[in-house]
């Protein structure tokens, strides 16, 4: 079993991050070509009491975008959500800490960055985030 400290260490001997705060790791994941996406891992309380993980990783600004065919493109993915944060459409996935082991942190990483990475694409054309 993995807690929050034992995630942090994992993620900082695998990953340049790039801002590092109380229950918050910043860092860029290569995507496809040169591409590159932000992802955000926060320690976040779920609604059980329990210690989760949040990976979160943004798609583009939701004034910018069709927030209709966000919904239908997020719909594709096998794991994770859309929300907005701070005016950011993101994309996000949550872990349990308490019944995970870290092996089991790398492939929602990678999906939720590709999946949020290929919806900036499919959206925007560009690659900001």
């Amino acid at each position: 079993m993995a807690g929050w400290d034992d995630l942090v260490s994992y993620v900082r001997m695998r990953y340049e991050v790039m801002r590092q705060r109380e229950g918050e790791l910043w860092f860029n994941l290569s995507t496809t070509g040169e591409r590159t996406q932000l992802v955000v891992v926060r320690q976040v309380t779920g609604e059980d009491g329990h210690p989760w993980a949040q990976i979160a990783s943004p798609v583009a600004r939701v004034a910018d975008i069709d927030l209709a065919r966000l919904l239908d493109l997020a719909a594709e993915s096998v794991v994770g959500g859309v929300a907005a944060t701070d005016g950011v459409a993101v994309f996000r996935h949550s872990i349990p800490l308490e019944d995970s082991n870290l092996s089991a942190f790398e492939r929602p990483f990678r999906l939720v960055v590709e999946f949020a990475d290929r919806l900036e694409e499919q959206l925007t054309g560009t690659d900001v985030h």
